[in-house]
């Protein structure tokens, strides 16, 4: 059985605030479902990737090593997010304006021209 985003994310918080209550503060779940995140994963990979005692908890070699590729891996996701995103909110289509000769070469079409850049395609802007 493979790992899970969520199992990643949560080891990966735990490492960065230092604790469970703290990781659990800031992913909004409870110290009880990271805690089970973490005993999942670690048993996934048969593994221990942190050393837990009363008082602090401290990365394994293993941990080392899986911590990086975590990150790798859920940065790797926000970047693929982030660019289909990005591509819904570019403008596409035909943009067609009807309006008085005089008014489109005098107002419409510097208007266009200055946001065309802002455009994927970078179309040509003609009256």
């Amino acid at each position: 059985m493979k790992s899970t985003l969520e199992e990643q994310q949560a080891f990966i918080t735990v490492v960065d605030c230092g604790s469970i209550t703290a990781a659990a503060e800031r992913l909004g779940i409870t110290v009880s479902g990271v805690s089970r995140a973490l005993n999942r994963l670690e048993q996934k990979l048969g593994t221990t990737l942190l050393r837990r005692t009363t008082r602090r908890l401290e990365l394994t070699e293993e941990g080392e090593t899986f911590l990086a590729h975590c990150r790798r891996i859920l940065a790797a996701v926000e970047e693929a997010e982030e660019a289909l995103l990005d591509r819904h909110d570019q403008p596409k289509g035909r943009l067609r304006v009807n309006a008085a000769p005089s008014f489109m070469q005098y107002v419409i079409v510097p208007v266009i021209g200055l946001a065309s850049p802002h455009f994927s395609t970078g179309g040509a802007v003609t009256a």
